[in-house]
């Protein structure tokens, strides 16, 4: 007996139908809308009220600098980009660790609270230098100080989301002798992904930061950081400029990427769903 043709409900898939819906395409289009907004209201101010090239280029002068020489910026950007991903990669892994021990224990998190504090209220900045005379003129200083910046964010968004989870599921894996080790990878880590991934967009973009400032204090002879330095100091507004702009698009870039990774993971969380 021949069975009719299957036909599908559009609602089965709401993705694909937000995606083709004319708000679908407008809300993809928002975060290029408002860039356009922002960059078109800075080139008018600038042609429109006459400013100094010493105050404020125009954009467009920028993005034309940019492109006329992109090696420059691709070499050193591909420098800065390193160290902070390697700054935000070992945040990551650290707070994990740290995050871990003070889950499970409240001697660990009294003991290991007074040091993050004390880490959250030092200027990171003061401390590049310092790590410069005990690494010397390395990456490593530039990577600690990113790692420093994207600590703080992790490890208190870890012990939350690692606390933060049901106890009557809880205490059903206890009640069938399930491990600490089991109980933290099929209960407490997925609860502690959404505050991951919400650090993980913050962070992204302070191991940026942080690698910059160690290339301003770390002694660099090479990124985006050391390029704003040397430019300052010759009064090159264009590559001044030029390194600003590249650093912010790149932490768009990073933050999409987070963005997209985070969709990707946590398609089964309430936060990635339309209402």
């Amino acid at each position: 007996m021949n069975r009719p043709p299957e036909t599908r409900n559009p609602k089965s898939h709401p993705r694909l139908t937000l995606i083709s819906t004319p708000s679908g395409v407008l809300n993809s289009l928002a975060p290029l809308v408002g860039l356009l907004v922002l960059f078109g209201g800075w080139e008018l101010y600038v042609r429109l009220g006459d400013v100094s090239l010493l105050t404020l280029p125009a954009p467009s002068r920028v993005i034309v600098h940019v492109v006329s020489d992109p090696g420059f910026y691709l070499s050193n950007g591909w420098v800065t980009l390193s160290e902070a991903m390697l700054g935000f990669a070992l945040a990551l892994a650290t707070a994990l660790m740290v995050g871990t021990a003070m889950a499970h224990s409240r001697f660990m998190e009294r003991a290991t609270m007074p040091v993050i504090v004390l880490i959250q209220s030092t200027p990171v900045a003061v401390l590049a230098p310092v790590f410069l005379l005990w690494f010397g003129f390395s990456p490593t200083p530039k990577i600690l100080v990113a790692a420093l910046f994207a600590f703080i964010p992790f490890v208190t968004n870890t012990l939350t989301g690692l606390r933060s989870v049901d106890r009557d599921t809880l205490e059903v894996m206890r009640s069938v002798d399930a491990s600490r080790a089991e109980v933290l990878w099929h209960l407490r880590l997925p609860h502690a992904l959404p505050g991951l991934f919400s650090a993980g967009r913050i962070c992204v973009s302070l191991a940026l930061v942080g690698a910059v400032i160690g290339e301003l204090y770390g002694g660099s002879t090479e990124g985006l950081g050391y390029q704003a330095r040397i430019a300052q100091s010759r009064s090159l507004v264009d590559q001044l400029w030029g390194s600003v702009l590249s650093l912010a698009l790149m932490g768009i870039v990073l933050t999409l990427v987070v963005m997209a990774v985070e969709r990707r993971v946590l398609r089964w969380h309430p936060s990635q769903t339309t209402i």
